[in-house]
């Protein structure tokens, strides 16, 4: 086997696990405690009164709440089991980032809304900056992947590029140019 075909091998290796890595990603499930169930109506009126939106996260910001709605649901149902249970939101990377980025441009008016909304995130921050080192930890795993499949691809056109030049030999001609 050459050199350049033990490359593109090691290449597909690589693409493979990515792509591995990357679907079992994005089905992972990331655990936010909570206080109380009540806590899921907190950071929904947070959202609802104190986010300002965009074009470019306004869906995001509508699947979290309504991510938020299911959950509460799904709580309450296993505290109802189980008192015991500790409330906690199961949530996939992207709806803890929406999250996360949600909590962090929070704005309001008021110093109860204020102090309700320093309540929240001293019960909910610290779970969800742990949960969101995890996704973090794990997106770095696929990006290291990613720069070792670019390294291979350098490698691998330039190992194609000295295989498709063929050299040639120039000769001296005559002087009168034959």
């Amino acid at each position: 086997m050459s050199k350049l075909e033990k490359l593109i091998a090691e290449r597909t290796e690589l693409e493979n696990q990515a792509n591995d890595l990357s679907k079992a990603e994005s089905d992972k499930i990331f655990n936010v405690e909570i206080d109380d169930v009540k806590m899921i109506k907190t950071i929904r009126d947070h959202l609802n009164l104190g986010y300002t939106w965009s074009t470019k996260n306004a869906a995001i910001i509508v699947t979290l709440n309504d991510k938020l709605k299911t959950e509460k649901v799904r709580i309450l149902a296993d505290l109802k089991e189980n008192p015991e249970y500790v409330p906690t939101l199961e949530l996939k990377g992207y709806e803890l980032n929406a999250l996360y980025q949600a909590l962090l441009n929070v704005t309001g008016t008021g110093v109860e809304n204020a102090r309700k909304f320093v309540r929240m995130l001293t019960l909910v921050g610290q779970s969800v900056t742990e949960a969101m080192q995890e996704l973090g930890e794990s997106n770095k795993a696929i990006t290291d992947l990613h720069v070792k499949l670019k390294d291979l691809d350098t490698e691998i056109d330039a190992l194609q590029n000295t295989e498709e030049v063929e050299p040639t030999l120039e000769t001296a001609g005559d002087e009168t140019g034959n």
